[in-house]
């Protein structure tokens, strides 16, 4: 469901590897919760895999975010397809999960984003 690609305090890029649904849902909240180290603070969500998101998956998304708000974390998104890109914006999560563009990631981390 999810796959740790880079841990690089206090920064982690994770890649979400299946669509987000009522189904898997809860998996991926107990999986990308899991994932979260001590002293990151900084978390890029890879959506590259993913195709669809249901209001489940957006709703777990909002969870993770606050729970890991509540850490002293933040939730950033990239990898979006234009697709997903306007669910996001439908959504209005886009000021509460900001958006990088691959330039942005590619700057920031060219081994994964080249």
């Amino acid at each position: 469901m999810v796959e740790l690609l880079l841990m690089r305090s206090p920064e982690a890029v994770v890649r979400i590897t299946e669509d987000l649904k009522m189904e898997n849902a809860r998996e991926f909240y107990e999986d990308f919760l899991a994932l979260h180290e001590p002293g990151v603070t900084d978390i890029f969500l890879d959506f590259r895999l993913v195709r669809f998101v249901d209001s489940s998956g957006i709703g777990i998304l909002l969870k993770c975010e606050k729970d890991l708000k509540e850490r002293g974390a933040s939730i950033s998104v990239c990898g979006l397809g234009k697709s997903l890109l306007s669910v996001f914006k439908l959504a209005g999560l886009l000021p509460v999960l900001p958006h990088l563009d691959d330039e942005e990631m590619a700057r920031r981390f060219p081994d994964l984003f080249s």
